[in-house]
């Protein structure tokens, strides 16, 4: 175990972290913490911008030390300015942070392989590694050798940039970056739910610890629905299972059966139910061990939307200050684009609803002449004027969002994408499905908005669920009856009252993208249909619907929190209980204590707590599973798992991740993915001629399958002239021979050509040097 690994990288994150506060406490001045539960989100954010800029000309430990002084430079300007520090809040978030890293370290430590299957662990380690061995940015594609990356990398780019400044192998690098990215994703949700609570004269712990536990713990509701088929009488449960669509499974076959696998998999994917479309949630991804960008990217999305909620904040009269916070936000888009682009639009979106509903209106941000001509123009016309405010805080977005595109601009023009847009897809989500991925946010998010209703407006509610609910039926568009009637009120609640806040935006932007989802996707190679676009776009739903739950459980359970409210609860049932006990026969219809929570704070407290405790069966059951299955000797090493499952080219990848650069090699290309196939390259950052078939959809097919047959050549011809012709046409330092290439293409021994010699051969692999 590597204990003193473990201890080096804290310290790295929780130091950075000490280094943005004062300029988190400057751009979040008017949170309740002033930003602190931001300050490490923030830090991650700026290394990663000023590191990519620095890395065009040069990447490695001096640039990532710079991106660190940058960081300094920029708080100690706000230091100068003059700000007011919350330690008190930025302890809390350390611990917050603390806490969430050990715990994935804990679980990393049973589960540390970075895997060809169940996932993207193979890119993923490629992309770190060859990251850590690249002199300029962007790094060469370890699957297609001689060309640059064509899939989004910030994310491993950081998590290089922290290897480097910790002097870390890549195969310790992998899971130590892995717990950071968990510990910065559920520290941000904390940060920003607990104030978002706090401005609703909510609990700051009560909305932090909610939040935080949504995006790290909770499941959605397939795993204790699932325990409950295997808890009712077989006839009821399969009727149970049939009516949410529920594969029974796993845990519903009987209680030593869980799978952590079938949570993400809920909604089928066509009629025949032949695959599922991806819904994970957090803990499962993280669990999973893949180091993704949907799951590096939350913490700046939620950093993004912390930014838009600072600029909610500001007065009107501080027009500057408005506009520093609204234009910090392109950049923090920019580095979404480089490490998830999926999740761009998501945070140009929150700003778009943030100019819209901020109770200072978009117009203001314009300059004096101009907002004076357009108020005089709009005044007495309410619908022009609703429009009007639309219309500029479009403009602005628009504005943000080329901003964000100019702050990674080399990626951009680099980038290829032969991607196209597909609309109305078939078949919809299944009712039963939503409501098990959604349900707990559901259930949460309509009990405040009817909670903040008034009940004369109930009414209309109802009338217009019910003509949804008819006029979709026809069309099989479910997701219209669950989802709009919520976006809706949220709407209609953040421009007719001023008691709501930000997390009715956060809401109703969750809303939006669960809507758009359901009618158009993108096409493109990685999954069937839209399954791709609803994993993408799902993961995002979940941190900007975790943190908005946060602080609407906060305000449903009342200012005491649910601890309090459950106290009273018990409290009333034992003094009723007494009552009606009482021999003297004493009016037992009453049993008053003395407190402050209403009756229904004190429900939906309890209600709550139930709910909370179905949402962590999930994360409790692989989490004891991984520690009592756990080897006798614990580790961080994500290659560790090589030497027993692939004994035979353990030695000789060791021997490549010793080589220095980048030297193009040959291997077999992995035509058939998810299995041990590119090892090599994979595992050491070595570029091969062809790898992953996943080429075909970032550079499209031709290329690819070009490649393929002229690695075939290579290994097949028996004319060495033309073997030698390739070798030269891609650059070749390594010839790779192991048991997968022979079994493809037949033993061969190229040693006796000229040209080619022997570099390692262990008696199962052979590395030929071309010389």
């Amino acid at each position: 175990m590597q204990v003193g690994l473990v201890a080096v990288w804290l310290g790295l994150y929780l130091g950075l972290g000490v280094l943005a506060l004062p300029l988190a406490s400057r751009l979040f001045r008017d949170f309740a913490d002033r930003g602190a539960g931001l300050a490490i989100p923030l830090a991650f954010a700026i290394v990663g911008l000023l590191t990519y800029w620095l890395g065009q000309f040069r990447f490695d430990w001096v640039t990532a030390l710079l991106g660190v002084v940058g960081l300094t430079t920029l708080s100690g300007i706000a230091l100068w300015d003059g700000v007011e520090i919350d330690y008190r809040r930025f302890r809390t978030a350390t611990v917050v942070f603390t806490l969430a890293y050990l715990f994935l370290i804990l679980i990393r430590l049973y589960r540390p392989g970075a895997f060809p299957g169940g996932g993207e662990k193979f890119l993923d380690f490629g992309l770190l590694a060859s990251l850590l061995r690249a002199t300029a940015l962007p790094p060469e594609d370890m699957w297609f050798a001689g060309e640059s990356v064509q899939y989004y990398y910030g994310g491993h780019m950081l998590a290089a940039v922290f290897a480097m400044l910790t002097d870390t192998a890549p195969r310790f690098a992998y899971n130590t970056a892995l717990a950071g990215y968990y510990a910065v994703y559920v520290t941000a949700a904390w940060g920003l739910a607990s104030v978002i609570a706090a401005e609703l004269n909510r609990s700051y712990w009560v909305g932090g610890a909610i939040g935080a536990f949504f995006v790290g713990l909770a499941s959605n509701l397939s795993t204790p629905a699932r325990l409950l088929v295997w808890l009712l009488p077989d006839s009821l449960g399969t009727q149970f299972a049939e009516l949410f669509g529920l594969e029974i499974v796993g845990l519903a076959t009987g209680a030593f059966n869980f799978n952590y696998w079938y949570a993400s998999r809920v909604i089928h994917g066509d009629v025949a139910g032949n695959w599922q479309l991806i819904t994970e949630f957090p803990f499962f991804a993280f669990l999973n061990g893949d180091l993704h960008g949907h799951m590096m990217s939350p913490a700046f999305l939620l950093l993004g939307a912390g930014l838009a909620f600072a600029y909610w904040k500001r007065p009107a009269g501080d027009r500057r200050g408005r506009l520093l916070r609204l234009i910090a936000i392109a950049p923090i888009g920019g580095l979404l684009v480089l490490t998830n682009t999926w999740s761009a639009p998501a945070v140009f979106g929150i700003a778009l609803l943030a100019l819209v509903f901020a109770p200072a209106t978009p117009r203001s941000l314009l300059p004096q002449a101009i907002s004076s001509r357009i108020d005089t123009a709009l005044s007495s016309k309410p619908i022009r004027t609703e429009v009007s405010r639309i219309v500029v805080a479009t403009g602005f977005a628009l504005g943000l969002a080329v901003l964000g595109a100019i702050a990674v601009l080399p990626f951009l023009t680099g980038a290829a994408s032969g991607r196209s847009v597909g609309f109305l897809p078939t078949p919809r989500s299944n009712l039963g499905g939503l409501l098990l991925v959604y349900g707990a946010f559901l259930g949460i998010s309509a009990s405040y908005l009817v909670a903040r209703a008034q009940r004369t407006q109930w009414w209309r509610v109802a009338v217009g669920f019910a003509v949804l609910l008819v006029a979709t039926a026809a069309v099989r568009a479910t997701a219209l009856v669950l989802f709009v009637p919520l976006l809706l009120a949220g709407w209609y609640l953040l421009r007719t009252r001023s008691d709501v806040s930000f997390e009715t935006v956060l809401l109703v932007g969750s809303l939006g993208l669960l809507v758009l989802i359901e009618f158009v996707y993108v096409i493109e190679e990685a999954g069937p249909g839209r399954m791709n676009t609803v994993f993408k776009i799902s993961a995002q739903v979940w941190a900007l619907w975790s943190v908005a739950t946060g602080a609407m459980a906060a305000w449903l359970v009342g200012p005491n929190g649910p601890r309090v409210a459950l106290a009273e609860t018990t409290a009333r049932w034992w003094q009723k209980t007494k009552s009606i006990r009482n021999s003297t026969g004493a009016d037992s219809s009453e049993a008053p204590v003395e407190g402050r929570s209403t009756g229904k704070q004190r429900l939906a407290s309890v209600l709550l707590v139930g709910l909370l405790i179905s949402l962590a069966i999930y994360p409790a059951l692989p989490t004891m599973g991984a520690i009592g299955s756990a080897p006798s000797n614990p580790t961080l090493d994500a290659h560790a798992y090589i030497e027993s499952d692939h004994p035979e080219e353990a030695d000789a990848i060791e021997w490549l991740a010793n080589r220095s650069g980048q030297p193009t090699m040959v291997s077999a290309p992995g035509t058939e993915i998810y299995r041990w196939v590119n090892g090599p390259s994979s595992m050491t950052g070595i570029p091969t001629v062809a790898g992953w078939v996943h080429e075909v959809g970032y550079r499209s097919s031709e290329p690819y399958w070009d490649r393929v047959r002229d690695v075939e050549i290579i290994y097949e011809t028996s004319e060495p002239k033309s073997r030698m012709l390739l070798l030269e046409k891609y650059d070749v330092t390594y010839l790779y021979v192991g048991p997968i290439e022979r079994d493809r293409y037949g033993p061969s021994d190229f040693a006796t050509e000229p040209g080619i010699t022997t570099a390692y051969s262990d008696g199962n692999v052979t590395i030929y040097r071309v010389t």
